[in-house]
C-alpha cells in the first residue's frame, strides 16, 4: 500500500474508532448544524492532502477536506480534532473573525461557524456572495471582490454590506490585508496598497513584479509570497521593496497562511513552520 494512503486509511481508522467509543457512551448529540468533536492523534505526514480550505484563529488552523470534514489543528503540536459533522463540502471560502469562523458556500450563502463545535447558521440572504473570487477579512470586517471587479466590505456583526470605490479589481489574483491596508496583486503581476476606506489604490515597487506569485500571506506589517521557483520573498509594503528569505525551496506551496509570529505552509499534503527571519522550515508536530 502507498505510503501516503496508508497513512489516510491509519487516519480514517482513528476517526472511526472515536465514533464508535462515542456511541457506546451514549455521548452522541443530535442538533441541526452542530455534531460531536471527534478528539484524534497527531497529524501524520501527507494529512493535509485533501484540504480545500483554510484559516487561522486564536492561532489555531482550522481546515475543511473535500470530504465536508472541519478540523482545528493545533500548531504546536501537530494534533488534531474534528469539528461537528462533515457538512462542508461544498464551501468555496473559510475565514475568521476574532470570535467565528465564516464559510461562503458554492451558491454564494454565508454561514456563521462555532469554532468549539462547529455548529452553523447562515448569516446575511441567501446567494449574496455568489460571485465572489477572493476574500481577506480586517478589523471583524470582511473585504471580498466580485468577478465585476467590485470590492466590498461587510460588517460580520451586521451582515449589512457597502461596495468601496469603482469596479476596479476584475484582474485582482490575491487579496491581502494587515492592521491598515488591503493589497492586491493583478493577473500582470503588479502590487496595489488598496484603502479599506474607500477602495482608492495605488501601484506599490514595479508593475510585473510579482507576475510568477503562488501563494502569500501578511505576517507582522509583511507581504510574505513564494513564486513558480520556490522562492520565498518578504516585500515591505510600506515602500514595495523585497528581498528573499533562505533558499528557493517552497515550489509545491499548495496555502500559505501567517499567525502567531510564524509562516506556514501546506505542500504536497504536509504541514511546514517556516521562520519568517531567515527561510528555515520544519514539519509541524515532528
Amino acid at each position: 500500500m502507498d505510503s501516503r494512503l496508508a497513512r489516510r486509511v491509519r487516519r480514517s481508522l482513528a476517526i472511526c474508532f472515536c465514533m464508535f467509543v462515542l456511541v457506546l457512551a451514549n455521548g452522541s448529540v443530535h442538533q441541526v448544524g452542530a455534531g460531536v468533536v471527534h478528539s484524534t492523534p497527531a497529524m501524520s505526514a501527507g494529512q493535509w492532502s485533501n484540504t480545500i480550505a483554510l484559516t487561522t484563529l486564536g492561532g489555531r488552523l482550522y481546515t475543511i477536506e473535500k470530504s465536508g470534514a472541519l478540523y482545528r489543528t493545533d500548531l504546536t503540536t501537530g494534533r488534531w480534532v474534528q469539528l461537528g459533522k462533515a457538512e462542508f463540502a461544498n464551501t468555496a471560502f473559510l475565514f475568521a473573525d476574532n470570535l467565528s469562523l465564516y464559510t461562503i458556500e458554492s451558491d454564494g450563502s454565508l454561514y456563521r461557524v462555532n469554532p468549539v463545535n462547529g455548529a452553523w447558521n447562515r448569516f446575511g440572504k441567501s446567494g449574496d456572495w455568489k460571485d465572489t473570487v477572493a476574500l481577506v477579512t480586517m478589523n471583524n470586517d470582511l473585504y471580498s471582490i466580485e468577478r465585476n471587479g467590485a470590492l466590498y466590505r461587510t460588517n460580520l456583526m451586521s451582515g449589512l454590506w457597502i461596495q468601496l470605490g469603482k469596479a476596479d479589481f476584475s484582474n485582482s489574483a490575491f487579496l491581502f490585508a494587515d492592521n491598515q491596508n488591503l493589497y492586491t496583486i493583478e493577473t500582470d503581476g503588479t502590487l496595489y496598497r488598496v484603502s479599506p476606506v474607500n477602495g482608492a489604490w495605488i501601484r506599490m515597487g514595479q508593475g510585473g513584479e510579482w507576475k510568477n506569485t503562488i501563494a502569500g500571506a501578511t505576517l507582522n506589517g509583511r507581504i510574505y509570497t513564494v513564486e513558480q521557483s520556490g522562492a520565498l520573498y518578504e516585500t515591505n509594503p510600506a515602500t514595495g521593496i523585497w528581498r528573499q528569505i533562505g533558499k528557493p525551496e517552497f515550489g509545491k506551496t499548495q496555502f500559505m497562511f501567517g499567525t502567531a509570529g510564524w509562516l506556514y505552509s501546506i505542500e504536497d499534503g504536509d504541514l511546514y513552520r517556516i521562520n519568517p527571519s531567515n527561510g528555515s522550515w520544519g514539519a509541524v508536530g515532528k
